[in-house]
């Protein structure tokens, strides 16, 4: 039988072209539902005419996940603690698939175990493996994706591509992996399809498009835009602090931006270094430099 599918957070930078990949391969999926508030309803009334059906009521009421196989959450940074409550609600409801908000690195790395930009994804992936063992027919998939390709790039890892100008937290020296948006949803949605390792309850889909240091990002985008980059490297520590006065004023959004600044730049930590699973799927993902030829343009 077709799987049937719940997203949490459609509306969202990952929602959108998710749901469009979902749209795209419609006809291998039985039912395919967004989760909303009443309220933000009106945000996807186009979507609902092409075959995307909407659930309206709270990812915590066990009744909205009734009738679905698999649920994949969207949650942004400041709501990935509540995605255990998430997991209770959709198990209570019958689902037995369940796709956190991850779409990065592997956390289960003792390089990354004790930073604030990982730790409520750290405590989400506990969470899934308890239930998991309180339900054997349950199981979770973590999508191990790197960076997105386009967000390495921005303003989340202090590079201004309209100015050309990279201050970055870090250094140059420092690897990271890197997939685009467009093929990570397209990795997620035929995840789906792939047949789950037997015995286990916990897959990884450990998937790049490319993996770089951080001065070859900065030429790559030299080369594209065919201009100089003013880059300055700046110790990690003074991202570090800010992210702490953040958090002593209880400033949670800021805390974790300037979490990520540091931990999430050139840090040297978002790789995703294998056994890669890009084989088991029936096509080529960008390189940076293809993605970066395709959403910039030469100036």
């Amino acid at each position: 039988m077709a799987p049937s599918v719940l997203i949490i957070g459609a509306s969202g930078s990952v929602g959108e072209p998710l749901v469009k990949e979902f749209l795209r391969q419609r006809s291998h999926f039985g039912r395919v539902a967004i989760l909303s508030e009443p309220s933000k309803a009106h945000k996807f009334n186009a979507i609902q005419n092409n075959g995307i059906e909407l659930v309206l009521g709270s990812f915590l009421d066990f009744k909205c996940y009734q009738g679905f196989d698999v649920v994949i959450s969207l949650a942004g940074n400041t709501f990935q603690r509540l995605q255990p409550a998430m997991i209770e609600a959709a198990v209570a409801g019958g689902v037995r698939h369940f796709y956190p908000s991850e779409f990065g690195i592997d956390f289960d790395r003792d390089d990354v175990q004790q930073f604030r930009f990982f730790r409520d994804r750290i405590v989400t992936r506990d969470h899934l493996a308890a239930t998991a063992k309180a339900h054997p027919d349950f199981r979770y998939t973590l999508m191990v994706v790197g960076q997105f390709s386009q967000w390495a790039y921005s303003k989340v890892c202090g590079i201004d591509v309209e100015n050309h100008v990279a201050e970055a937290y870090g250094y140059p020296d420092a690897e990271i992996s890197v997939t685009a948006l467009e093929d990570i949803v397209r990795y997620t949605v035929e995840s789906i399809l792939l047949p789950f390792p037997p015995g286990k309850s916990r897959r990884d889909i450990c998937v790049r498009g490319d993996h770089v240091t951080w001065k070859q990002l900065i030429a790559l985008l030299e080369e594209v835009q065919g201009v100089k980059y003013q880059v300055t490297y700046i110790d990690p520590q003074e991202a570090a602090e800010k992210q702490e006065a953040a958090r002593q004023r209880g400033d949670e959004s800021e805390e974790l931006k300037w979490a990520a600044r540091w931990q999430v730049g050139p840090s040297g930590r978002v790789t995703v270094t294998g056994p890669l699973d890009n084989d088991k799927f029936g096509f080529t993902p960008e390189t940076l430099k293809e993605t970066m030829q395709r959403l910039l343009k030469a100036n």
